[in-house]
């Protein structure tokens, strides 16, 4: 199940970055055009979708948290327990925002 989590965890990531480093970005420098069309929105997702995207927010912080456990002092495991709740808060908070 670990190994099953991990591996998922990672081909996100990898897509996510490949998605992210494909995206043009405009240079800073460059003026913003004034009449730059705006894309359609796009369409909501169905809860289905949300549903497996909340259970792998769920997922991924139940993960983030058995690695906290390896931590070896309480403060590294304090602010790693932080940190995993904060991720799996703002995550939740953009699924919602998706609806």
């Amino acid at each position: 199940m670990k190994t099953i989590l991990s591996v998922s965890v990672a081909s996100v990531l990898a897509v996510s970055a490949f998605a992210f480093a494909a995206t043009p970005q405009a240079p800073a420098s460059a003026p913003a055009p004034a009449a730059v069309a705006q894309p359609a929105p796009a369409a909501k997702p169905t809860a289905a979708e949300l549903k497996a995207e909340k259970k792998q927010i769920e997922a991924d912080e139940k993960m983030a948290l058995a690695e906290c456990k390896k931590m070896k002092t309480s403060a590294e495991k304090k602010a790693c327990k932080k940190d995993a709740e904060a991720k799996e808060k703002e995550s939740m908070a953009a699924l919602k925002a998706k609806k």
